[in-house]
């Protein structure tokens, strides 16, 4: 389920496979509960992973980019876009950047899965220790 219909795997990594965007879910069993686990897929808003949270960038040619924040030196910042793809910002090109209140995962994702697949995708997740 992870891996095929619900697609987890696009954003989120577990072992060697999977995607950088999200956070990794190779353990993720171990420091959440069901319910917390469903919460952050049903609600991806409600709560951030510490170094997950989303940044909108604005930039001085009146351009903006989303994402989180993957590196920050004195003069670059790198921004991780829901596709994976990176972005490196000189500074002096960014006038703000702000913390949003919306996750990059979108809402609505166990739409598309019926009940038996949603209670195989948690008890998969929770398996994860």
């Amino acid at each position: 389920m992870f891996f095929d219909r619900a697609t987890c795997h696009a954003c989120h990594r577990i072992g060697n496979r999977g995607g950088n965007v999200g956070p990794d879910l190779t353990k993720i069993g171990a420091i959440r509960s069901g319910r917390d686990l469903l919460e952050s897929i049903v609600l991806p808003s409600a709560t951030f992973t510490q170094g997950y949270e989303t940044y909108l960038a604005t930039l001085k040619d009146g351009g903006t980019l989303t994402g989180i924040q993957v590196r920050e030196t004195g003069d670059e910042l790198v921004l991780r876009d829901a596709s994976g793809a990176e972005d490196r910002l000189a500074k002096s090109q960014i006038t703000s950047l702000e913390r949003m209140k919306l996750s990059l995962m979108p809402e609505g994702l166990l739409q598309a899965l019926t009940r038996d697949e949603v209670r195989d995708l948690m008890a998969y997740l929770q398996s994860m220790k």
